[in-house]
């Protein structure tokens, strides 16, 4: 997490005084902590954060077996504030417990995030940094507990089977996303990494480590003939709220596709809102008549397509190619594609994909965050 004065950092206008357990009480503010996140940090996290707001407080999700426990222990609580500590797919456990859950106030539950993953873009979207760094909590917990919140829509993933699918592999890691899902080059890359940190997990304990394989990784895929010249583009066909979108994509031939919640991909970038470029994005219009103002809580996703060389551009903060913006995204994948759902790599076979809005989520912002400085639907 970043120390005040960062930019994704909250700006505090007067001394804070660290929480006490009286406080968390007062206010009711449980953590779950994944002590696996982050190498050692999650530790030291969870043990920060008990001796900081009680014991009886904080959760560990691996003892625990995930979130359930703590959810239940606090179902009949009115104004509750959790704070999901671990990166994106941390944050997607609290919230997906939520959805199971006998929560009896649920539509006042807020959720903040102390990110110790890689990526962090929840964390960063939402304005809590880009990762902690080992500084003390206090801070960080008083204005997680006094913040604003913000609606997040949630979005469910239907998987069917279609003459193709055959014997295929049709499992994903969850039916539910609140960042992104790619498919293509980008995933690829995500995938092999992912195998490469399972194969070696002391290996890629560091972040910076992390950071150096990955660009290694990018480039060696940049060499694969499956995703050079647009090869993708006739694998699978996208319909955007009924339309066939066939034409936009073989005009444009992507490499990779990515389907947008948040204002945050690839460890905080947001190529839908990034600086444009005539020379790379001559195919993708400078003016932005054709498109709504982007907002995590309108019900629609931004679907977004990147040429193979793009991919590291977008994270200097270009812009990608704006294809559409729609309330239902149907795929139809016709072979084997590497996808990405939250920062979780995996191969999918030949299938039909449905993408619609499944409910939403209170979570906590900073004043200075990418959540604040969009417009907010109304609760659906």
């Amino acid at each position: 997490m970043d120390p005040p004065g960062d930019d994704n950092s909250t700006t505090v206008q007067k001394p804070l005084m660290d929480v006490t357990e009286t406080d968390a009480y007062r206010e009711k503010i449980i953590a779950f902590v994944n002590p696996k996140s982050g190498g050692l940090q999650g530790q030291v996290v969870f043990e920060q954060l008990r001796a900081q707001i009680g014991e009886a407080n904080v959760y560990d999700l691996v003892k625990d077996h995930g979130p359930q426990k703590g959810l239940k222990d606090n179902q009949h609580e009115k104004n509750l504030r959790i704070i999901a500590c671990g990166g994106d797919g941390t944050v997607g456990w609290v919230l997906s417990a939520l959805d199971t859950s006998q929560m009896q106030y649920m539509d006042f539950i807020s959720v903040g995030v102390i990110p110790l993953g890689t990526g962090n873009d929840m964390a960063r979207f939402l304005g809590w940094g880009v990762g902690y760094r080992g500084e003390g909590l206090g801070p960080a917990i008083q204005s997680l507990a006094k913040s604003e919140s913000r609606l997040l829509d949630r979005w469910q993933i239907d998987v069917k089977p279609t003459e193709d699918s055959g014997t295929a592999n049709l499992k994903i890691p969850q039916p539910v996303f609140n960042n992104y899902l790619s498919f293509g080059a980008d995933a690829q890359i995500a995938l092999d990494f992912h195998e490469k940190r399972n194969a070696s997990p002391r290996r890629y304990a560091n972040r910076l480590f992390n950071k150096l394989a990955y660009g290694c990784i990018s480039c060696h895929t940049f060499f694969d003939r499956r995703y050079l010249f647009g090869n993708i583009a006739s694998h699978f066909e996208l319909h955007v709220d009924g339309r066939n979108m066939d034409d936009d994509l073989f005009r444009f031939r992507p490499d990779a596709i990515l389907i947008l919640n948040i204002a945050s991909y690839a460890a905080g970038t947001n190529p839908w809102q990034g600086i444009y470029d005539n020379l790379w994005c001559a195919r993708s219009q400078a003016d932005d008549d054709r498109f709504r103002e982007q907002s995590c809580s309108d019900g629609y996703l931004e679907i977004i397509g990147f040429k193979h060389f793009e991919l590291a551009r977008i994270r200097l903060g270009r812009r990608g190619h704006r294809i559409a913006q729609g309330s239902e995204i149907k795929l139809i994948m016709r072979r084997d594609v590497p996808m990405e759902i939250d920062g979780e790599p995996f191969l999918l076979g030949p299938c039909q994909i449905t993408i619609t809005r499944k409910n939403q989520a209170r979570m906590i912002i900073t004043e200075k965050s990418q959540a604040a400085q969009q417009v907010q639907a109304r609760r659906v």
